[in-house]
């Protein structure tokens, strides 16, 4: 007769993605479209219900040509989407029992934000829109939000998350909403 004893693993791993909500400035939230977005990341167990997770995210708004009137002057306009790249950690911590099936937790984290528009282009006036793009920055950023995971199996669970999201843009900051659905392996 043999026993086999299941060894809890010290990390974990995440792959989600899902949309971004644009919130503020209000050249932001009206210029641009609600966004997509995609995040991996790797979670070291720090205590039984707190986990350190360092993520890379990215998350894309495309330019609303409708909102800015540009749709029926310019048919062919496009490009100019609004990409943030995301580097940073989060503090993740469970609330419930570690072995439940189904948890919800709470986060807060920071990072480094990368943040640049893509050239636009179809059109006459996309040079002169293109004169206008500002230059990547990188700056930093912050988060705090909450969520659930549901462990289906030892090796495999989902999860469903949602942030408020700040980035500590030139002339104030600009924030948004994004919505993650996702996988955690371990």
């Amino acid at each position: 007769m043999s026993a086999s004893a299941q060894v809890p693993t010290p990390f974990s791993l995440y792959a989600g993605g899902a949309i971004s909500l644009p919130q503020s400035p209000s050249e932001f939230k009206d210029g641009f479209k609600n966004g997509f977005s995609g995040m991996l990341g790797v979670g070291w167990k720090l205590m039984p219900n707190l986990q350190a997770v360092g993520k890379v995210e990215m998350h894309s708004f495309a330019v609303d040509f409708e909102q800015q009137g540009l749709a029926t002057s310019y048919p062919n306009l496009s490009g100019g989407s609004n990409r943030v790249w995301m580097f940073g950690v989060d503090g993740r911590y469970s609330l419930g029992l570690p072995a439940a099936p189904f948890k919800p937790f709470a986060l807060a984290g920071i990072g480094l934000a990368k943040i640049d528009q893509t050239d636009y282009s179809g059109d006459p006036l996309a040079t002169s829109l293109n004169s206008s793009i500002p230059n990547a920055q990188s700056k930093m950023y912050w988060n705090i939000g909450a969520g659930f995971e549901f462990k289906s199996t030892p090796l495999f669970g989902l999860f469903a998350q949602v942030r408020y999201v700040s980035v500590a843009t030139d002339g104030g900051s600009s924030s948004f909403i994004p919505i993650t659905l996702g996988l955690k392996f371990f």
